[in-house]
């Protein structure tokens, strides 16, 4: 019976069309947010990762503060920039805003500094929400800190000698659990993957469970 319901259903559900098969024709582009996160190994030996957000709007629109802003032109240009040492802990710590809606966002720009010191591991996030108060922050920079935390780990997910290696290999001997186990649906210690690469980690479900 469930089968058949799930079956009904999905009949009853339209194909959304595919974001590269839009012509445009259906719909009309309103707004577009880009971000984009770079990461590099510094000569120094930190670890560093910059992440900018840009949105932009197709259209010419008043802006109350800036004037006129012409098609393309940012209503946000925000960066960031991290860098850490091989234990993951914050040793610079820098926010630019570009191009903001209003003058009094760019008073946000040394919050950052807040952070250095701080390891990002288990507690990152309430760490961010203690340091960085809801109303002395930018609530775009604040999300930025997600995609450019993940694109760190990427970053030194090869080591500092990456050529040829796997991205578990400088992992899998670790007596300290890594922080992403037990981060999501893959990494969850009583599932395949962990079993496979960190067995000193994995467990078991109960069957009650």
């Amino acid at each position: 019976m469930r089968n058949a319901k799930a079956s009904f259903a999905s009949k009853g559900k339209k194909k959304m069309t595919d974001i590269n098969e839009d012509s445009g024709d259906r719909r009309r582009l309103m707004h577009r947010r880009s971000i984009e996160c770079t990461g590099y190994l510094r000569n120094d030996g930190l670890w560093e990762v910059e992440a900018r957000l840009l949105d932009t709007k197709p259209f010419a629109q008043h802006d109350h503060f800036r004037g006129e802003l012409q098609p393309g032109d940012p209503v946000h240009d925000i960066g960031l920039r991290l860098a850490v040492d091989d234990c993951l802990t914050i040793r610079e710590a820098q926010a630019m805003m570009r191009a903001t809606p209003f003058p009094t966002c760019i008073d946000v720009e040394p919050i950052l500094q807040r952070l250095v010191g701080e390891r990002i591991g288990k507690g990152w996030r309430e760490i961010v929400r203690r340091k960085m108060g809801r109303l002395e922050a930018c609530t775009h920079l604040s999300e930025l800190l997600g995609p450019a935390v993940t694109a760190l780990f990427q970053t030194m997910s090869h080591g500092k000698s990456p050529e040829g290696r796997d991205a578990m290999d400088h992992h899998r001997a670790v007596t300290e659990r890594p922080f992403f186990i037990d981060g999501c649906h893959s990494w969850r210690t009583d599932g395949p993957v962990v079993a496979e690469i960190f067995p000193q980690f994995a467990t078991t479900r109960s069957a009650g469970d």
